[in-house]
Order: structure tokens, then sequence, then C-alpha cells
């Protein structure tokens, strides 16, 4: 996640860098409202903070409660999706029947008329029942005080405990024959870490001088020069080594960066 906050708004900027008369305002919404959240995502990751940063922090959501409403339109439930069929159906069972009668260009604006009213009756609906009422995004609201009371978020990121449990618990689960796997997931892991702990402590006696057998040190000069394997990690697909920061993404995109950054 925080590997896509460092590019959306550049991939976003770059897509709505040339709109239309009447996208303009609604484009220039969600740049800021975007900005904002990975503005405030981006601060609230530091690892100290002042009275001015946390100022900075409570501006940014701010403005993205601010903004946010232009994203509505996508927050569509399926209560929603059923209020407007059955909206539609009421609009369609009180327009008129018969209109053989009507010449074909004024019935014609007549469509046009309907479908607009429909379009803008619609769009209301969605904007009445649509919001962000989420668990999630109410969380955001404590960020402030949760970095006044106890510190900055990152100390208490699940990141290390989502790590463990693939290497530990998935690492395990498919090592093992799937008969009684949590048995064998603690006995594997218990064994591991007995090991690691041994070799731990034969290097610490040898560092303090103590005699070991030939054997012994044999294998810890072994286990010293050989390194972990590599764990596979997700790669973002497209991902490239020559871009690392906005400037690079700016060259590659053949943009330049004021478009992106204004």
């Amino acid at each position: 996640m925080r590997n896509i906050g460092r590019c959306v708004l550049s991939v976003l900027a770059v897509a709505l860098h040339q709109p239309g008369s009447a996208q303009l305002i609604p484009f220039k919404h969600a740049l800021g409202c975007v900005r904002a959240l990975v503005n405030f995502i981006m601060m609230a990751q530091y690892r100290s903070h002042t009275a001015e940063t946390i100022t900075y922090i409570e501006d940014y959501l701010n403005t993205f409660h601010k903004m946010n409403n232009i994203f509505l339109e996508f927050r569509v439930t399926k209560h929603i999706h059923a209020k407007i069929d059955e909206q539609r159906r009421g609009l369609q069972h009180d327009r008129p029947k018969t209109r053989e009668c009507i010449a074909p260009s004024k019935r014609r604006r007549m469509c046009d008329a309907e479908r607009e009213e429909e379009t803008e009756r619609l769009m209301d609906l969605i904007f009445c029942e649509s919001h962000f009422n989420l668990i999630k995004m109410h969380l955001l609201c404590h960020f402030c005080d949760h970095i006044r009371q106890f510190g900055n978020i990152p100390m208490y990121s699940t990141e290390f405990g989502q790590l463990a449990h693939r290497t530990q618990i998935k690492g395990g689960w498919w090592q093992s024959n799937k008969n009684d796997p949590s048995r064998q997931i603690v006995q594997s892991y218990c064994q591991q870490h007995g090991i690691q702990m041994r070799l731990l402590n034969l290097e610490s006696q040898r560092r303090c001088g103590t005699d070991l057998s030939p054997d012994v040190v044999e294998h810890l000069d072994i286990t010293s020069t050989k390194t972990a394997p590599d764990i596979p990690r997700r790669m973002l697909k497209g991902r490239r080594d020559d871009v690392s920061n906005m400037p690079d993404f700016s060259r590659v995109l053949r943009v330049a960066i004021q478009i992106i950054c204004r």
C-alpha cells in the first residue's frame, strides 16, 4: 500500500492533465482529494512528530473529507442499486404510453429529456444514499490523538506480525502433511528456534574464548557464512529499477513534474 501511495497521485495527475471544460472542476476535486489523502498517509508514517506536523495531518484529513464527495458515485451498494431500479421503474410507469401520433423529431427530444431527467434523479439518489461512513475512514480521525498519547503510528504496525505469520504459520502448513497441522507447525517452529538459539550460544562462547570441539567450530563457520534464502515477495507488475522518485517518474512518462505536482 505504501508503494501504491507513492505513485497513485502521479498516475492520476497524468491521466487527468488534459480535462475538457466540463471535466475541469471534477478532475480538480479528484486530484485535490487524492493529494490530501496521500499527504495524510505519508505524514502519518513519520517516526517523530511535532505540533506542526500533527496540525498538517489534521488539515490534510479535513481537506480529504471535504472533497471526497467526488467519489460518492463509486460507492454504490446493493441497497442503492435496488433503489435505483425501483426509481427507474417508477419513472417508466409515469411516462405516457402512447407516442405513435407524435412526430419523430419531437419524440426524439422527449426521449432525450426523459433520459436527462432519469440521469439527474439517479445522481441525486446516489449522492443522497452513498457515504464514506466506514470504520476504516473513521479510524483516521483518531490518528492525531493516538500520536499525542502513544507516539508514532508505525511503531504499532502489524506488518511484522503478518510477515511472521507467513514464515511461521503458512510455511509450516505447506511443509506439513496436513494431518494435525497445528501440532506439526508448533513442533517444527520450536525445533528451528531451539537450534538457532543453540547456535547463537555456541557463537557467543567462541567469541568469549571458550574451547570448543573442532566439529562445532567448523559447523559454526559454515552457518555463519551461509546466507538465508530469499523469501519470495510480490512485485508490482511493470516495476522498473530506474524509477525511485518523482523526477524519475516524470522523466519516464515524459510529463513535466509541474503538471504532476500542481
